[in-house]
């Protein structure tokens, strides 16, 4: 059976180690409750028991101080709770918390970063910025489409243009540029070439 071989206490953590490798990281009192002591010996199950119970106060200040900073998906949490070192059942154990308390809301988190990046990017851009920030496919296409079903890609896309190529001539040259612009911006690719046909047909070409 896995035997426990230190216990480092230091800033309010316990580093427990066990069979000569650091194990993890727990709340102190958690330890002392559990008998984690050096020289004892436990069952993997009683382990796994021990690390979700110490790790969860860890684990949810972290939690706090991170939405604390900003809004974030749920997979975004996960991720960087995971990143942290905590064990898998610990992260969900938290993030379910978190999402009970109310501090996550995956539906809202998208509606609220759809409406705040539709002025400077394209509904391509904005979803896959969910995506990326653990957001699912279905939830972050829902959002996006409502936010730009009461304003008009187009009108965005000629704003944002008009934002980075402030100019009265037109040409070839700056016309595949706007549409460049554009494209990494996440807008559609119909949208991208009548705003940068504006920009080709300002000088008559």
């Amino acid at each position: 059976m896995p035997v426990v071989t230190g216990v480092v206490e230091r800033r309010g953590r316990a580093k427990v180690f066990v069979d000569g490798e650091l194990w993890a990281e727990l709340d102190p009192a958690v330890v002392f409750e559990r008998g984690l002591r050096e020289g004892a010996s436990f069952s993997p199950e009683e382990l796994a028991g021990a690390r979700v119970a110490g790790e969860r106060p860890l684990a949810m200040n972290r939690a706090l101080n991170l939405l604390g900073y900003r809004a974030r998906a749920m997979g975004e949490l996960r991720d960087r709770l995971v990143r942290a070192g905590y064990a898998a059942e610990t992260v969900e154990v938290v993030v379910g918390r978190m999402e009970e308390l109310g501090y996550l809301d995956d539906e809202e988190f998208a509606r609220e970063t759809a409406r705040g990046k539709a002025r400077k990017y394209g509904p391509r851009r904005i979803i896959g910025d969910l995506r990326r920030s653990g957001v699912d496919e279905e939830v972050a296409r829902g959002a996006v489409e409502e936010e730009f079903a009461e304003r008009s890609e187009y009108e965005a896309a000629l704003e944002a243009a008009s934002r980075r190529y402030n100019t009265g001539g037109g040409s070839e040259a700056l016309a595949r540029r706007v549409y460049g612009f554009l494209v990494r911006r996440g807008y559609s690719a119909g949208v991208c070439a009548e705003v940068a046909r504006s920009y080709r047909c300002e000088t008559g070409e």
